[in-house]
């Protein structure tokens, strides 16, 4: 499994959650791809705009291959939802691991 992990500073915190949130119009889009698991949002509680968006997918395969099929509508919804918030940090691709740690 493999965890794209994104942090926002964020203008309008409501629109923002409606957009970014777990049952938002970005998960309800994702759920169209094959291999996506979901998404969680997480708000710091100590600066109340600033955001963690966890978008999880079974393989970073699954994942780009969404993105590739549906790029055409991803970039109109970074396009549609970019005035949500100041400024977005993606932190990168984290996989899953597994096993015991010596």
């Amino acid at each position: 499994m493999i965890a794209l992990v994104f942090s926002y500073e964020v203008r309008e915190p409501a629109a923002f959650e409606r957009a970014y949130g777990a049952d938002g119009e970005w998960a309800e889009f994702f759920r169209q791809g094959s291999g996506y698991v979901g998404t969680e949002l997480l708000r710091d509680v100590e600066l109340p705009t600033r955001y963690m968006v966890i978008d999880r997918w079974e393989s970073a395969d699954a994942y780009n291959a969404f993105a590739a099929e549906h790029r055409d509508e991803y970039m109109r919804r970074v396009d549609d939802t970019r005035f949500f918030y100041v400024q977005e940090l993606r932190f990168g691709t984290f996989e899953t691991v597994f096993g015991d740690v010596a």
